[in-house]
């Protein structure tokens, strides 16, 4: 599932959520919780008490990823039991609409792992708590946003507020990024591709010499968009012009146009797979495992995980981005986290939540949810850490352990991860470094009246770029009537978007 439809929830369950919060706290839906009585005089972290705080049990609502399944017994929340005698329970969505459900129940959980957009549109209804007001009583968090305002911006609304508390440390997962077999490359004398020309040619090539295959495949559907716009100096959705500073729409862009002609040729001539628009990781796998395919985009990870299903010599390699059109190829910048805390305003367990938090943002915090204890997950030789055996690739961390998984962590140590990877993994990270678009894809945050204001109108303009450039891609409409698309996008209202976006942005200037 994307981060948009995540960030999405059903009619219903909105108007529960408002109806509940409105019933429970009446004209004062922001009112702060009570604490619990029993937490009153407990410090906020424990690394430098002798005495253990009171102990308490908490909830927390996080996704469900089918990659490594939640386990009761994870080492990592016997670590934060052992740290500050809380006790995590960890309770996972089931679909789209569960964290809207679980607000709406009138039963929610004390913790959630949530996305900005989850924190803006619930945080000023009154579920979660504003914890601007509460960093005294969390002096780790608050040193950590101190030393990062750009993350510090990322998680504050407009009139100051906090509604969330965003990760810091594995944004680097997220990075997506081009990759080929190089051994297939070697084998046939093939050089990687610098551009789209390029790409497109030697797709063909291989296409001639494996008639069966689909040279290049991706999995996202048009979500991959923005992975592949940037080469062509721009994301496809909101963002800000890096040439003028002023908010656009990378969609109707002359740019955005070229990369769809050649999306175009690449479905005509069967250089992709027929269901490129709905592929999962399934089937993408095969295509890779099978010598159905040879170059990709995908998570910076699958570069280490597929090698390790490789056989026979197959073996996959990062590539630099090709150029599309502009002066420098580039990949999105994806080295940012988007997930983060959100507090429930009802909880009854306020102290304890801050002290979980503020040991989530310590130094002792991100050292054992990052590596977990010596003896246990790692040892040292030779005066450096290394993780034991049991541990080979990242993806064994999340499962065993439940490290960088939701909701487990606030700071993150990459170098945990990294000292799992081999010199060719190495390389991926540091090459990718190099190609980073030099503009985030994040969208400045709105007032409520604001956000309000064009929810409609933003949920017409996504569903008509979707169908029209689907169409576009399979052929059903042709290029010729790209004027027509971008002519209708403005009598949609493209331009109060724009507008209101460039209110968000101008504010967040205005304060630097």
């Amino acid at each position: 599932m994307n981060r948009r439809k995540r960030q999405k929830v059903g009619a219903l369950a909105l108007v529960l959520v408002t109806a509940l919060l409105a019933g429970c706290s009446g004209a004062g839906a922001k009112t702060e919780p009570q604490q619990d009585a029993s937490q009153a005089d407990s410090p906020p972290g424990t690394s430098a008490t002798a005495k253990k705080p009171e102990p308490a049990t908490l909830r927390i609502l996080t996704e469900l990823a089918s990659a490594w399944p939640v386990q009761k017994d994870w080492a990592v929340w016997r670590w934060v039991k052992e740290k500050t005698n809380i006790t995590m329970v960890q309770e996972t969505q089931t679909g789209p609409e569960s964290m809207a459900l679980a607000i709406a129940s009138g039963d929610m959980p004390d913790l959630f792992s949530i996305f900005p957009g989850d924190a803006q549109k619930y945080g000023p209804q009154g579920a979660f708590l504003d914890l601007s007001k509460h960093l005294d009583k969390m002096p780790n968090v608050k040193a950590f946003l101190a030393s990062r305002p750009d993350v510090a911006q990322r998680m504050t609304s407009p009139d100051g507020e906090m509604f969330q508390l965003l990760n810091d440390g594995s944004g680097v997962s997220n990075q997506m990024v081009w990759f080929y077999r190089d051994d297939i490359f070697k084998q046939h004398n093939l050089q990687e591709p610098k551009t789209w020309d390029e790409l497109y040619e030697t797709a063909k090539k291989l296409k001639q010499l494996y008639p069966d295959s689909y040279p290049f495949v991706f999995r996202h559907g048009l979500g991959t968009m923005s992975t592949f716009a940037p080469s062509f100096g721009i994301y496809p959705s909101f963002h800000e012009d890096m040439n003028t500073g002023k908010m656009k729409y990378g969609a109707t862009d002359p740019g955005f146009k070229t990369l769809i002609e050649y999306l175009y040729k690449f479905n005509k001539e069967g250089l992709i797979p027929p269901d490129w628009l709905s592929m999962d990781y399934k089937s993408w796998t095969q295509f890779i495992t099978t010598n159905k395919s040879f170059i990709t985009v995908q998570y910076i990870g699958q570069i280490e995980t597929m090698n390790a299903e490789l056989k026979n010599g197959a073996h996959l390699k990062f590539m630099p981005p090709p150029l599309g059109k502009g002066s420098k190829p580039y990949l999105p910048k994806g080295d940012i986290e988007v997930f983060g805390f959100g507090v429930s305003s009802k909880t009854k367990k306020l102290d304890a939540v801050l002290r979980f938090l503020d040991f989530a943002y310590s130094k002792e915090g991100k050292d054992i949810l990052s590596w977990g204890k010596e003896g246990e997950t790692y040892t040292y030789e030779n005066g450096k850490r290394k993780l034991l055996p049991q541990f080979k690739t990242p993806v064994d961390l999340r499962k065993e352990a439940g490290i960088m998984t939701a909701g487990t962590y606030g700071l993150f140590d990459y170098e945990a991860m990294m000292s799992l990877s081999n010199d060719n993994e190495r390389y991926s990270y540091q090459e990718a470094e190099k190609y980073r678009f030099p503009i985030v894809e994040v969208l400045p945050p709105l007032k409520p009246e604001e956000s309000m204001s064009i929810s409609a109108l933003q949920d017409q303009i996504e569903k008509y770029y979707k169908t029209s450039v689907t169409k576009f891609i399979l052929g059903e409409t042709p290029l010729s009537q790209w004027d027509a698309y971008v002519s209708e996008l403005d009598k949609m209202g493209l331009q109060k978007l724009l507008g209101v976006y460039q209110t968000g942005l101008d504010r967040i200037k205005a304060k630097k």
